[in-house]
């Protein structure tokens, strides 16, 4: 090795040495985040996990329109639990809110297991979903003190497939669980095992880099930069947090009113409105495929994994690619995405031209591949923007995003349930295509003037004015 290569090499491995802790603090917070929320998707799929086996307990008397009425107060409780968990979070802090959103879900699920009539199940489905609501609002703050914005897309990525692994994860533990136990024990598994990641996180997780004897996120990337010259300009694109954000000196009302007057806030609102409803269809699955498949309550939950292994598959690779392409390669890739996603549950509706004796591997295949297309569009662009747009407000605006969805939700379950049930699984599907084609519609819009934001972002004259944000 010649002699301006070896040094090199070794000034590099010099400078990688002398940010090891903080990268490996870095690990820590990111796995920790990523095992937590993904015990929150655990307790919160407990109840899909075990539809069809509450369906045929002759003690509850529960169908599937009564199971859709269940899930409209599961989406219920989300909205209220984002509407106080979102400023909860900004309040408290990431840490607090994250360990307590863990705490209360799964005594939830301890209450559940114990109902048995349904306006209890309603209560603690209402209160889990509530409590649940914190995870996400709660990670982005924490995502905002340990991580710089050109890792936001690879990040969130990185953590969206923990709530892939936690549905996963109850749909095919659960639906072993299923052929042993019965559908309330199943539910206690599933609050024993979140109270014990609890447990490892209290001792892991920590608010801030400060918090652990390390620089403040700021300070080290400034001294990771100090050996590179950038324009001003290149500065506030690639790393805006060196500047200061022009919401961080406002009160939330202030906040608000920022927010209501972007476009791009209405258009992510609506695109999270349509793609949580296509989101919801998981909820479905295993009642879709036990009605028009003939699955066991066992081989429906677990074949209903399907959709979050598709969804796991696509925010990997998507960890890969976000950050690397421009927001105007954003536009055609996730566009296209979504309207893969509209043709998968094209198949699902006229499932009925496939061949009797392949029906069920196709459906699967299908549901898979569907996930597979959705779930970047749902999770990476509303998460990159609230952090990027909100400032120290972040949590509240992820929160009443997600409250956008949630209330479609609510409304999608309380009468997804009726229409399987009195009109039939395709006249459901039917009603899942158009909005999948709507959530392609609002998303691409987005996109489009998220594209043109940064464009202004790189001119002087806008830089720090409000509307360029």
């Amino acid at each position: 090795m010649n002699k301006p290569l070896r040094s090199n090499f070794m000034s590099r491995l010099s400078q990688t040495e002398s940010i090891s802790p903080f990268v490996r603090f870095q690990l820590l917070v990111l796995i920790s985040m990523y095992i937590g929320y993904a015990a929150l998707m655990l307790c919160r799929n407990t109840l899909a996990a075990c539809s069809v086996g509450m369906m045929q307990d002759p003690e509850l008397n529960i169908d599937e329109a009564s199971f859709g009425h269940l899930m409209a107060w599961h989406s219920a409780g989300a909205i209220m639990g984002k509407l106080v968990t979102g400023p909860g979070a900004d309040l408290l802090g990431g840490r607090r809110m994250f360990l307590l959103a863990l705490s209360l879900t799964a005594i939830a699920n301890v209450g559940f297991a114990f109902s048995s009539t349904f306006a209890l199940f309603a209560a603690f489905n209402f209160f889990g979903q509530a409590a649940k609501a914190g995870g996400w609002p709660a990670m982005v703050q924490l995502v905002r003190s340990w991580f710089p914005s050109t890792r936001y897309g690879q990040v969130w990525s990185v953590i969206a497939t923990s709530s892939r692994v936690g549905t996963i994860a109850a749909g095919l533990l659960f639906g072993f669980l299923l052929t042993r136990l019965d559908w309330r024990s199943v539910f206690l598994v599933s609050a024993a095992l979140t109270a014990g990641i609890l447990v490892a996180l209290y001792f892991t997780l920590k608010e801030r880099p400060e918090d652990a004897g390390l620089p403040a996120l700021l300070e080290h990337e400034n001294d990771l930069s100090s050996d590179h010259e950038r324009s001003d300009s290149e500065d506030y694109v690639k790393n805006p947090q060196t500047v200061q954000h022009v919401l961080d000196q406002k009160t939330l009302w202030q906040a608000c009113k920022t927010f209501a007057k972007s476009g791009r806030f209405w258009l992510i609102g609506f695109s999270i409105v349509f793609l949580t409803v296509c989101m919801d269809f998981v909820h479905f699955i295993p009642a879709y495929l036990a009605a028009e498949l003939e699955f066991s309550a066992s081989s429906s939950s677990a074949a209903g994994t399907a959709f979050p292994m598709g969804m796991f598959a696509a925010l990997l690779i998507t960890s890969f690619y976000y950050d690397r392409l421009s927001k105007l390669q954003l536009i055609g890739v996730i566009g296209c995405q979504l309207l893969f996603s509209g043709a998968a549950v094209l198949l699902l509706w006229r499932l009925d031209v496939v061949p009797e004796n392949m029906q069920a591997e196709v459906a699967i295949t299908t549901i898979f591949l569907l996930g597979l297309a959705i779930s970047p569009a749902y999770y990476v662009p509303m998460s990159v923007f609230s952090v990027a747009f909100g400032g120290k407000h972040a949590g509240f605006l992820v929160a009443i995003i997600d409250i956008f969805g949630y209330a479609a939700a609510m409304l999608f379950n309380y009468f997804g349930g009726t229409i399987a049930k009195d009109h039939g699984w395709p006249t459901f599907l039917s009603i899942l295509l158009a909005v999948t084609l709507l959530a392609m519609i609002c998303m691409v819009s987005f996109l489009v003037l998220d594209w043109r934001a940064t464009r202004r972002a790189t001119q002087p004259s806008t830089r720090f004015n409000d509307k360029s944000v």
